[in-house]
């Protein structure tokens, strides 16, 4: 599984397993990863277990599975990297203070392999001898490059494919001779090396601030209260020092560029339509239309089920960007018609009845297009469904707003004007 498509972005050490499973209801897969979680910690305590879908080509485009929070551990020195048990201690810490388990920190078992300089001395053997039988034995001797257009192949020379215990035993190195008879012998590598086991962090994650070791938290309900509790769970070990990143402060981050282009977008069509209108009243009767469009947007997509997100707020300022433009189109109907000496009423009617094929004909167009991505399950429609939803439930409020509430703010503004006139 592990080089499924020629995919090595994973790769798997010789301790760990990854495992596909397919489900016939997605309602099943709860139960599922309960279950799995609940068997493997039961058999293996400190094994650490993850779950996540496979992964697509728009999931590598748009990352969409970022932690909610990501409490990022440095040790206060900042010029060694912790120990496997005062990692597993913190993170436990974290999980009571905290009331949310998080993501384990995988960790990998490994052999170091030390040579006793002592042992070279006494059987006069050479370092560099003794580091050049190691790396044939263990395959990791390359002598040479094959170049070849655009590939580089490494030429190495490997052993036989053995455990590390017989290939310390049954390797034998050189040593320099006797000074006196300068007489060579073989020393087995056992008794000039030494086999220490112990366990590393499986990946190295940095950032600006230099190495940390991430600690993901998932479904947080309260982000802040979680915050609280893994400061609180650090400032009692001053060995530990803490940053917090996540999914939280990106959609923090990415809401206020949102809301800052959102302004200036509004300030500008504003200015636009003072110029065309040549009023500085009729332009805020087409943009009142936008607050009442995003508040329907987003009840429709917490009716859905749908958070606000990147897709879901795109989808919802492209509705506003049609909607208005109707709009636009209705009052500049009235204004031509007022000015031929229209009454007021009058020219309010006979521009919605010559608007009204092309505003519901102009919805529809968006609202159809968008209703395939509801019912596909692809690899592009399940993440722009929040778009759709939000698009679908814009326009459609907003077909109500242009057809009914604009010519009535239009004529609440204007019936004094009128009257005055009269």
């Amino acid at each position: 599984m592990q080089d499924y498509l020629l995919g090595t972005e994973n790769e798997l050490a010789s301790g760990e397993a990854e495992l596909y499973f397919k489900t016939e209801k997605p309602e099943q897969i709860p139960v599922l990863t309960e279950m799995i979680s609940k068997n493997i910690h039961q058999d293996y305590p400190a094994a650490t277990v993850t779950f996540s879908p496979p992964v697509t080509i728009f999931e590598k485009l748009f990352v969409t599975g970022e932690p909610d929070l990501v409490a990022q551990l440095r040790s206060s020195d900042r010029t060694s990297m912790p120990e496997a048990d005062d990692v597993r201690n913190i993170e436990k810490r974290i999980a009571e203070e905290t009331g949310y388990t998080p993501e384990g920190t995988p960790f990998r078992s490994q052999l170091n392999l030390e040579i006793d300089r002592n042992k070279l001395l006494i059987y006069n053997v050479d370092y560099n001898d003794v580091v050049k039988v190691l790396r044939t034995a263990l395959k990791d001797n390359q002598v040479s490059t094959l170049r070849s257009y655009q590939q580089y192949l490494p030429i190495g020379i490997a052993g036989r494919e053995m455990s590390v215990n017989r290939i310390l035993a049954e390797t034998m190195v050189e040593t320099s001779g006797d000074k006196t008879t300068q007489e060579k012998k073989y020393i087995p590598l056992r008794e000039l090396v030494r086999i220490v086991s112990d366990e590393d962090l499986k990946e190295i994650t940095a950032g600006r601030n230099g190495e940390y070791i991430p600690v993901n938290f998932y479904q947080v309900a309260d982000v802040p209260a979680a915050i609280e509790g893994v400061r609180k769970a650090v400032d009692e070990d001053s060995h530990w020092d803490v940053s917090f990143g996540g999914n939280f402060f990106s959609n923090q981050k990415m809401m206020g560029e949102l809301t800052v282009i959102l302004f200036i977008s509004i300030l500008l069509m504003y200015f636009i339509l003072c110029a065309q209108f040549e009023s500085f009243l009729q332009p805020l009767i087409v943009l009142a239309e936008i607050p009442m469009d995003i508040a329907f947007g987003l009840v429709v997509l917490w009716a859905t089920g749908h958070t606000m997100n990147l897709m879901s707020a795109i989808g919802i300022i492209v509705s506003c960007g049609i909607v208005v433009n109707d709009s636009i189109l209705k009052l500049d109907s009235i204004n031509e018609l007022r000015k031929e000496g229209m009454p007021l009423l009058e020219a309010i009617h006979t521009a919605g009845h010559r608007r009204l094929r092309a505003i519901i004909m102009t919805t529809l167009t968006t609202v159809f297009a968008m209703v395939p991505l509801l019912f596909t399950s692809d690899l592009g429609s399940e993440m722009q469904r929040p778009l759709s939803i939000a698009m679908i439930g814009t326009m459609m409020v907003g077909l109500f707003i242009s057809l009914f509430i604009i010519p009535l703010i239009y004529w609440y503004i204007y019936r004094k004007h009128e009257t005055h006139k009269n």
